[in-house]
């Protein structure tokens, strides 16, 4: 859930750039690379262009130019980490516990009754020859 909010996100702030970018440039400033004529990128442009301005993303993309760092955790993600964490952890306890008491309280003295009961049988049988 926090991954498609994010990804939500860092696609809004990738259009709002590219966007922000294209308005920067200039035909004057454009280098020319061939003497082919290519297609205008109009329809292109246009599509980041009719996208609505939120003041949210404008201050992302602000902040992505003067600080070139942005920090997108919040106190929420870090506490749902939290839990995310101890639930894991409880998990493998449980597990572990799980495996121990299967192993060592269940299977261990079930063997050892096994063994001692055969070699009761082979004595008794043994012994009444």
């Amino acid at each position: 859930m926090i991954e498609k909010n994010l990804e939500a996100l860092i696609v809004k702030i990738v259009k709002k750039v590219i966007k922000k970018e294209f308005k920067n440039l200039k035909e004057d400033n454009l280098p020319i690379l061939s003497t082919q004529t290519n297609q205008p990128l109009e329809s292109f442009v246009q599509s980041f262009i009719t996208d609505e301005d939120t003041s949210s993303t404008a201050e992302i993309i602000d902040d992505i130019y003067t600080s070139r760092t942005v920090n997108f955790s919040t106190k929420e993600d870090v506490e749902l980490e939290r839990k995310l964490r101890e639930l894991k952890f409880k998990q493998e306890l449980r597990k572990d516990w799980i495996l121990f008491i299967v192993k060592d309280v269940v299977v261990y003295p079930a063997t050892m009754l096994f063994i001692f009961t055969i070699i009761g049988y082979y004595v008794f049988v043994l012994f009444n020859k």
